[in-house]
């Protein structure tokens, strides 16, 4: 699907979204794990109280523990008639370093689909909250590292193709080459950056940051130490206490609606709703 979802599918997609987010709040609820709304969705609970309008993902953030324990309830097998998660440790050519609670025998299909073993389907992102040095030089250079290896990762997997401008093409192709001729493969990069991210895991920081999202942005601890629930479409889910602080920080004036021309949902090259 190359176009913009007329409003039938856009609205069945969010219905879908809106079915797993209520799942996975009541996974988390039953195993006590803290989760959080976050980035459009955070927005999107604070200003519409539901979904933004034009938007049709989900996007939720976990302490890195709460999430290593999700994943291991997960392969209890407990919920694994519906739910299955995607993380590098289960695909080896899986090149994320997030989560994605993703719902069975449903099917989004992105332009780097068939370069890949994993099936995408619809889901929920879960972005990870690690800690990171309090010493500034050191939290720049540790960035600056996490997010070479999240862009090699990458390139180490799949090639691009036309959709995306030539010099970009050219050089992420050309060094996707090189590491295939040295071996550098995606599990390489996966297990290097699952090692690094966790560096901080056991040493006490007052800031976090989800090492993923764009400009990697860093947290003070305490803005995620308490959550609240509040309405999303209809039912409440949690958000952090001090969302306003952290929409701020991500995005600058929130409560402003974008420009018409920036309204934009994603679009997949082809999309089956299933059998769920």
């Amino acid at each position: 699907m190359s176009e913009e979802y007329d409003e039938f599918v856009l609205e069945h997609i969010k219905q879908v979204e809106l079915m797993i987010l209520k799942d996975f709040a009541s996974i988390c609820d039953e195993n006590n794990l803290d989760y959080f709304l976050i980035c459009g969705s955070l927005i999107g609970a604070v200003r519409h109280k539901g979904f933004i309008p034009w938007d049709d993902d989900l996007d939720v953030v976990m302490y890195r523990k709460d999430y290593e324990k999700l994943l291991k309830i997960m392969e209890s097998g407990k919920y694994s008639d519906k739910y299955y998660i995607l993380d590098p440790r289960y695909f080896d050519d899986y090149f994320f370093l997030f989560g994605r609670f993703s719902l069975k025998n449903t099917k989004l299909e992105e332009i780097w689909s068939d370069q890949v073993s994993f099936n995408l389907g619809f889901h929920l992102d879960i972005f990870i909250l690690d800690n990171i040095p309090e010493n500034k030089i050191k939290q720049f250079f540790y960035r600056k590292y996490c997010f070479i290896l999240d862009k090699l990762l990458t390139i180490s997997a799949i090639t691009l193709d036309k959709n995306y401008p030539f010099h970009i093409r050219l050089i992420s192709n050309s060094l996707h080459k090189v590491l295939n001729l040295l071996n550098l493969t995606p599990k390489y990069f996966q297990k290097k950056a699952q090692k690094t991210f966790r560096k901080y895991e056991n040493i006490k920081s007052d800031y976090i940051s989800n090492l993923v999202s764009k400009g990697q942005l860093v947290f003070k601890r305490k803005y995620f130490e308490k959550s609240k629930k509040v309405p999303f479409e209809n039912f409440k889910v949690n958000i952090p206490s001090e969302a306003d602080k952290i929409l701020t920080l991500q995005f600058g004036d929130y409560m402003t609606l974008p420009p018409q021309e920036k309204r934009k949902s994603h679009t997949f090259q082809n999309i089956d709703f299933g059998d769920y």
